[in-house]
């Protein structure tokens, strides 16, 4: 990778992102033979630690259960039987994984130059279908839904260790005292510590605690005046809310949103997601450096959950406080202890900066909320969204006096994309089709209709698209791109080279950027681009994907997945190739097109998605591949605003097929 990625290459961390803060003196293990052939060993993260010192004098607090996390210790290198466990097999027991960060290490020690971990991953993971009943009994479940089941290896040490924090411990620091759900809760995390004893052995021990913070959690309401479509509120608070905290230097590592799939399981909910929250400050102090304890990240991240009752007009927020981290851990280091203290008084403080009010940590479902039910009818409420597409004047194709030679190959470097000045759709459209091209489809990218994604293809595109696996060479966009008063066409000789890999034809890609050259006026090149020859190998930085490494959303007879794909109504375009594959465009949620106006709408023409179907597998390119490609000047910064995107992409295409 040349200098222009040498520089970029940090910003991979955005990728691998948890909560990460304090750091524990010393914990306690309980050692307990799982089997006969099995002998229970401290963890090393005990073995070399001092004593704790003193404790400040205070009344600790009673707790249920002395167990606060179960430990996995392996006597070898686990991490690919670990990852299978969690991407794959977790699935079988009902278990999701929500937000991988994996080999946290790696990004370690591009940023500060060194390691002491030979891997570290975060993998959240929820039992959806077990934990959204538990809801209806009390919400502040979702302080620990998703949970992490956390897996580390130190270089210094030849033992592998996964662990997780256990139920009894996380429903006593919630508080919840309902016995119902205790036991459900409980019993819903026996087959996941079945599986990993069954598929990957080693010895089964425990870490101890005794005492709980003195403020466990931090709960808080917000009353809102709730309009007629209560999607306007959503995207409001959520914008509004991630820019508060990304401000305040805090990442949104993770989103989980409960009533996606619009089902009622959880009926008596309007809404109910939790983000996960991480602060990059405290990562590599706690978990990779002189001292670091990677055991802590059992409680990383940290779920922020918050919901809407049916017909309410308040929105409720909870989360565990970071006090549970020194308390349960006994961390008794000055600096960390201030440092804990810190984010949970600024925490606090940036939720209260949006209007909300801080309240008792109670089952909310069993108090009465200060806010009214009943939403009076006001200018605000009453008045139907209403989204006007703006008039377009009748079209007529456009002749060419001067074509541009922008897109070609310059002292080494291509541009991504062609600029020209702002257009209609139509008049984009009447001009694509005058010269030959086939307008596939049009989609709305964002509400406002600012961004609007024009959907073509050509006999050349086609032809170096009919090869297996590179099909996504089909189809070329046009954006009409009214924030930056501008139409964005995507470089043909670009994405070839990036696509095509070693089937390359160059010959037929520019002659489709000399056609387009000579169809619209006043092309230029964009500075979004890299070096020509790094397009065929291209990935953004180590242990991230290529071109190759793609992500499989559905498999099954192709038409019965064109089928179920169409009647999903996210379907925007569709293209049948000569060697019998069909590209799809996909629409994002609108949550997850947020992304393109955060981190630049010039190039948001990466949507609509698109998807290969293709001897009954229907493929994506990689979101973390296809993101940078199409943003190759990002920034580190930009980047790890959304954390949250190619996750959320590739449940996007996995949904339209169920």
């Amino acid at each position: 990778m040349k200098k222009l990625f040498e520089v970029l290459i940090v910003a991979v961390v955005f990728f691998s992102l948890g909560m990460f803060v304090g750091q524990e003196k010393t914990t306690t293990d309980t050692a307990i033979a799982t089997t006969a052939t099995t002998t229970a060993v401290k963890t090393s993260e005990s073995k070399s630690e001092p004593k704790p010192e003193s404790e400040p004098k205070a009344k600790p607090k009673a707790v249920k259960s002395k167990n606060l996390a179960v430990v996995y210790t392996f006597d070898e290198d686990i991490e690919e039987k670990y990852n299978e466990l969690t991407e794959q097999k977790v699935q079988t027991i009902g278990f999701t994984l929500t937000d991988p960060h994996k080999r946290v290490n790696d990004h370690y020690k591009e940023k500060y130059g060194s390691t002491k971990l030979d891997f570290l991953s975060f993998q959240s993971i929820v039992n959806d279908a077990k934990i959204k009943p538990l809801l209806n009994i009390d919400p502040r479940i979702a302080g620990f839904s998703p949970f992490n089941l956390l897996g580390y290896k130190k270089l210094s040490d030849k033992q592998t260790v996964v662990t997780h924090l256990m139920p009894e411990a996380i429903l006593d620091i919630i508080g919840i005292e309902d016995e119902k759900l205790r036991e459900a809760y409980i019993d819903s995390f026996k087959p996941l510590d079945a599986m990993i004893e069954k598929e990957l052995g080693g010895t089964k021990s425990y870490i101890e605690y005794d005492k709980f913070a003195d403020k466990r959690m931090m709960n808080f309401e917000l009353a809102f005046d709730r309009p007629k479509d209560l999607s306007d509120f959503v995207d409001d608070f959520q914008e509004k809310f991630e820019e508060t905290f990304e401000e305040g230097g805090y990442l949104i590592a993770g989103y989980y949103d409960f009533k996606e799939n619009g089902e009622d399981t959880i009926p008596e909910y309007d809404l109910f997601w939790t983000y996960a929250l991480c602060h990059f400050k405290f990562s590599y102090t706690v978990f990779d450096n002189e001292g670091g304890r990677p055991l802590a990240g059992i409680y990383a991240p940290c779920a922020m959950y918050m919901y809407v009752k049916k017909g309410t007009s308040t929105l409720v927020i909870g989360m565990p406080t970071l006090a549970n981290w020194g308390a349960t851990l006994k961390i008794d280091d000055p600096k960390r202890v201030e440092l804990i203290k810190k984010l949970d008084i600024e925490i606090p403080s940036l939720l209260e900066s949006l209007g909300a009010k801080a309240v008792a940590n109670v089952n909310p479902l069993t108090k009465k909320s200060a806010t009214p039910t009943a939403v009076a009818k006001t200018a605000s409420t009453a008045v139907e969204t209403a989204v006007e597409k703006k008039p377009e004047a009748v079209a007529t194709p456009r002749a060419v006096a001067t074509p541009s030679t922008a897109g070609h190959v310059e002292k080494d470097f291509i541009s991504a994309y062609l600029r020209g000045p702002l257009s209609t759709v139509s008049q984009v459209e009447a001009d694509l089709k005058n010269a030959g091209f086939e307008v596939l489809g049009t989609h709305d990218i964002d509400k406002k209709g600012d961004l609007t994604s024009i959907i073509f293809t050509c006999p050349g595109l086609k032809k170096m698209a009919n090869k297996k696996t590179r099909g996504f060479m089909g189809v070329l966009k046009v954006l009409v791109d009214d924030v930056n008063k501008q139409i964005s066409i995507s470089n043909p000789l670009y994405f070839a080279k990036a696509y095509l890999q070693d089937d390359f034809d160059k010959a037929i890609a520019t002659k489709v950027l000399d056609k387009l050259n000579q169809t619209f006026e006043g092309l230029k090149n964009a500075k979004d681009g890299m070096e020509f020859d790094d397009l065929s190998g291209y990935h953004f930085a180590m242990s991230m994907p290529y071109y190759e490494d793609m992500e499989s959303v559905a498999s099954g007879d192709n038409a019965k997945l064109i089928e179920k794909a169409k009647a999903s109504g996210s379907v925007v375009f569709e293209l049948t190739l000569d060697n019998g594959a069909i590209l799809l465009g996909v629409k994002l949620d609108k949550r997850t097109t947020k992304f393109a106006k955060k981190i630049g709408a010039n190039n948001a023409s990466v949507i609509p998605y698109t998807v290969l179907i293709e001897n009954g597998e229907a493929k994506i390119l990689a979101p973390k591949y296809n993101l940078a490609l199409h943003y190759p000047l990002l920034s580190m910064t930009g980047f790890m605003t959304i954390a949250t995107v190619p996750g959320a992409i590739i449940k996007d295409c996995k949904k339209i097929f169920q």
